[in-house]
């Protein structure tokens, strides 16, 4: 693989995770405000329940995302590093 190739990876790699941050962080935020709204006597107590639930799976998925891009990142490193260390030797 060259070099330009790997860096890509990497660069995607790395959008993924920020992606998957990004969407968690959002999703937290909106659950928040579900919450503020329900306090104020704005969203009925059904509507807000309905809300969480869709934002819950939403934050689900995007850790699960994020875990698999990380966990991809991980295995490559180690990889790298088992790879050399064989070649090394």
């Amino acid at each position: 693989m060259s070099v330009e190739i790997a860096i890509l990876v990497w660069l995607a790699i790395g959008v993924g995770i920020a992606g998957g941050v990004f969407i968690v962080a959002r999703t937290a935020v909106q659950m928040a405000t579900v919450a503020y709204k329900v306090m104020e006597k704005q969203m009925d107590a059904r509507t807000a329940t309905r809300q969480t639930g869709l934002l819950s799976l939403a934050i689900l998925a995007a850790l699960a995302a994020t875990a698999v891009i990380a966990g991809y990142a991980i295995l490559v490193v180690f990889a790298s590093l088992l790879q050399s260390n064989l070649a090394g030797n």
